[in-house]
């Protein structure tokens, strides 16, 4: 088992490193939210070691394992498939709890702060809404609630998931969650999710503050320009996360992640976790953002 174990051990090491390695050369474009969703292959490995057990591994064990690594290290590089919007669910349409909630617009309405709460699954925020909000969401295992409380100019609004159904249906499960933002009100938003897919088109709206904690996650967001200055924090644990910034604003980036691969383009290095954008100072709108991760995948574009 020694023989097998320090051989799984000392090619997984070379080929993580190899990887990125290449991936801050830019060499290659790695895609690490492939290589997260492959961690299964560990178990499968972990059990190689168990059944060749002390003795010297046998061809098969040692031909077994190198194909799988092949295609860990493929799948990696191939993500056109990968990337699809699958949303592998054995459940059928009326075993889906689907709900749809709106919020009417108060014209006083002049700030908004919009918070979701969930554990894992897919999210969005994309296209805009004549109402303060709306989202539709659907899962197989629970419900959501919708909670808005009013002032006399601030509204705030929190998507929230409620645990379990007692009727678990173990053929699947789904926690999808859709949302529609006002484009009228300056919104400051709050996303506290476990592991996720998230893909946030937050371009048409005037965004203040955002804030996103989540899990092992695959995450991108597109920013606007419809603010003089905007605040986001982002905080994953194995992630791959992509942000999108436009052309119009000045943008600081600030790093710090355990291990990773960044790719940061149309910004100078000022020092070892920190970027800024050449007409940073200069710009009348700027962007800052704070990106905390742990073994992640970062990739920052100009549009």
């Amino acid at each position: 088992m020694k023989n097998m174990s320090a051989l799984f051990w000392g090619i997984f090491f070379l080929i993580i490193g190899g990887l990125f390695l290449l991936s801050n050369l830019s060499i290659f474009d790695v895609n690490w939210d492939t290589i997260w969703r492959l961690w299964p292959l560990i178990l499968i490995f972990w059990g190689l070691t168990i059944v060749v057990g002390k003795q010297r591994p046998p061809a098969w064990a040692v031909v077994l394992m190198i194909l799988l690594i092949m295609f860990m290290v493929m799948a990696a590089f191939t993500s056109s498939w990968f990337n699809r919007d699958f949303d592998f669910s054995w459940n059928n349409a009326r075993e889906l709890n689907k709900q749809t909630f709106e919020e009417p617009f108060a014209p006083t309405t002049e700030h908004a702060t919009f918070r979701l709460q969930s554990g894992a699954g897919k999210f969005y925020i994309r296209d805009t809404t004549n109402q303060l909000i709306r989202a539709t969401t659907e899962v197989s295992f629970g419900k959501y609630a919708l909670n808005r409380e009013q002032t006399d100019n601030t509204t705030y609004v929190t998507l929230d998931f409620e645990g379990r159904s007692r009727h678990i249906n173990f053929g699947g499960m789904r926690n999808r969650a859709e949302v529609q933002l006002n484009v009228k009100p300056i919104w400051d938003i709050t996303v506290e999710v476990g592991a996720a897919t998230a893909n946030f088109d937050l371009s048409p709206y005037k965004v203040e503050q955002l804030r996103v904690s989540a899990g092992a996650s695959s995450m991108k967001f597109r920013l606007g320009d419809r603010m003089e200055e905007s605040r986001v924090k982002i905080e994953t644990g194995a992630s791959s996360t992509t942000v999108e910034v436009p052309q119009s604003v000045g943008c600081e980036l600030r790093l710090a992640t355990t291990l990773s691969g960044k790719k940061v383009k149309g910004f100078e290095k000022i020092s070892s976790n920190r970027y800024q954008t050449s007409d940073f100072e200069s710009a009348k709108k700027k962007i800052y953002i704070d990106v905390e991760a742990g073994v992640s995948q970062i990739r920052v574009d100009r549009y």
